[in-house]
């Protein structure tokens, strides 16, 4: 399927919260999971001309950020020359020491291909191969592409000791998610969340 202008996907994301009790179920089942950040979710667009569009998950502009220099060069050695889409959670407001920093999760449209129909695990292979690792990984939770961009890693095993280490502010929880689930059209904010689940560290908000 063809991509070749702007409109608004619905970004991927887990909406149903589970307790750390049910790690391993869906470890069992061959789940993979990811970090959880704290920031903001964003669609972020790269155009053929290779400048940025970020919309959060509400459709809207980002109140508080606008891309730096620094920020949209990580993006113009993009191959090809038709649009491109990521989702990621944006380090910016949320977190007291992370700035201008996106953390990518998953790929919807590759070079102006939109990817309905891959499996999270043909998309995130994709992303990898659009960023290698120029440095090593912080944590178990990404890697870093570049400067400002961090790349999200699938973590296989040990569920439950990954989310009894988490620490750090940026770090909310875990997204557990079945790679072998297609990517349906973004066509509304539901369309995509059956295949995945959080499990948060609990807050004075909410246990899970």
């Amino acid at each position: 399927m063809i991509f070749n202008s702007y409109q608004y996907l619905w970004p991927p994301r887990p909406v149903n919260p589970i307790p750390d009790i049910l790690l391993k179920y869906y470890e069992d089942k061959g789940w993979i999971a990811q970090y959880k950040k704290n920031g903001t979710c964003t669609v972020l667009y790269v155009n053929p001309a290779k400048e940025i569009i970020a919309k959060t998950r509400h459709k809207t502009n980002h109140k508080a950020w606008s891309p730096s220099q620094e920020f949209s060069d990580q993006f113009k050695n993009l191959p090809g020359d038709g649009w491109y889409v990521f989702t990621g959670e944006l380090l910016h407001s949320k977190t007291p020491n992370i700035k201008d920093t996106i953390y990518l999760f998953d790929l919807l449209v590759d070079d102006s291909e939109y990817l309905v129909g891959y499996t999270l695990k043909e998309r995130i292979a994709r992303l990898h191969s659009l960023f290698p690792k120029r440095a090593r990984a912080i944590n178990n939770g990404h890697y870093v592409a570049d400067s400002k961009l961090w790349i999200a890693n699938s973590i296989k095993s040990n569920f439950n000791k990954v989310y009894k280490s988490l620490s750090l502010a940026e770090d909310e929880g875990l997204v557990l998610k079945d790679p072998h689930a297609r990517l349906h059209l973004c066509i509304n904010e539901h369309a995509n969340e059956a295949w995945q689940i959080k499990c948060r560290k609990p807050t004075k908000n909410y246990s899970f």
